[in-house]
């Protein structure tokens, strides 16, 4: 199976995180994309751990019963692996190489800094474009995986009756809802940052109009929110789930946890977008998109904007898309969709 790639054809997108299971499946085009079927659905604690099935019996459950409650109407689906558990590297090689003399190049390139024995690894790899540096060269984007990372998704969704069609990399997935919506940070010489809040961990992605140019892990995430909530009233952490996600949040919701977790969340970015400003020759940002589940938090967004006086916004995976079904429901978690909603739309290319 090739690790990262395969012919286009309609998928479902299931992603797989820490506490729930998300789904997407998309019909239409790539730019005229129909949403079909979607879905949340919670997971216990320990099912997935450090971004690795921790629990394959209760997660396959879980996703049997979110595919039949979503209305899914496909078996093709597409998963996606962490991107803290894939080794990238960009190489330069000869525009006359034929694919199987890439390919066995790309083999031996590989030996020098994937630091697995070679038959433990999945390796993938796609031709970007044209070199800047040598006209006579195309960069190619290289990615490996431990297979036995990838062998945990391929069992997983054979034990659900499910034809796997495709794994990619969680991050791949959200650059992908990016591109489709070229109004995010169009028109600009400066590069935009896309930054994902996961549960435990964020993800730093700072793109030009063509490609990642900066990509930095930070171990960030929505649960410093949810331990904000927990000291502050004295509950467990079910009860503080609920009061992230209640219509009616305590009346000093606002100054107590969410300024504090702001501050938390511009302290983050900027500390790793001066990583990016030491390496590269920008100083400056277009503008910051965010993604993942806390985004769904009421002015997020806005009060980030104030505290970083930089333009930013939520990236909405739906805006551009037909929803059939209660849109209103869908756009109430549709942060938390973006990465299910990328790998549905792989399909569609």
């Amino acid at each position: 199976m090739k690790l990262f790639r395969s012919k286009s054809q309609a998928v479902i997108g299931v992603d797989i995180g820490t506490h729930s299971i998300k789904l997407v499946e998309l019909a239409g085009t790539y730019s005229n994309p129909r949403v079909i079927a979607w879905g949340v659905a919670p997971l216990p604690v320990g099912a997935f751990s450090e971004n690795t099935i921790a629990n394959s019996e209760v997660i396959a459950d879980t996703l049997n019963g979110l595919m039949v409650k979503s209305g899914a109407k496909g078996d093709h689906v597409a998963v996606s692996v962490s991107s803290s558990h894939a080794i990238t590297k960009v190489l330069g090689m000869p525009t006359d190489l034929s694919n199987l003399e890439m390919e066995e190049q790309i083999s031996i390139e590989a030996l020098h800094f994937i630091p697995y024995p070679i038959d433990e690894v999945n390796i993938d790899f796609e031709v970007i474009g044209p070199s800047a540096i040598n006209d006579q060269e195309n960069d190619v984007l290289l990615v490996a995986c431990r297979r036995s990372i990838v062998d945990d998704y391929i069992d997983l969704v054979e034990d659900c009756e499910l034809d796997l069609r495709y794994v990619d990399i969680d991050t791949y997935a959200l650059e992908r809802v990016y591109r489709s919506q070229n109004s995010l940070g169009a028109n600009s010489d400066q590069p935009v940052a896309l930054f994902d809040i996961g549960s435990s961990s964020s993800h730093l992605m700072v793109m030009d109009d063509e490609r990642v140019l900066y990509s930095r892990h930070q171990s960030f995430g929505a649960s410093q929110l949810v331990k904000l909530i927990r000291k502050e009233y004295g509950v467990s952490a079910e009860e503080a789930e609920e009061i992230l996600h209640s219509s009616q949040p305590p009346g000093d919701f606002l100054t107590a946890v969410q300024e504090p977790f702001v501050e938390m969340l511009r302290q983050e970015i900027s500390r790793a977008l001066q990583f990016f400003y030491s390496s590269s020759a920008f100083s400056n940002i277009d503008s910051v998109v965010l993604s993942g589940a806390a985004c769904s938090l009421n002015g997020l967004a806005g009060d980030l904007e104030v505290k970083m006086r930089t333009k930013v916004s939520v990236l909405n995976p739906i805006a551009n898309a037909t929803v059939q079904m209660n849109r209103d429901a869908i756009a109430a978690v549709s942060p938390s969709l973006s990465v299910a909603f990328g790998l549905s739309l792989r399909g569609l290319i």
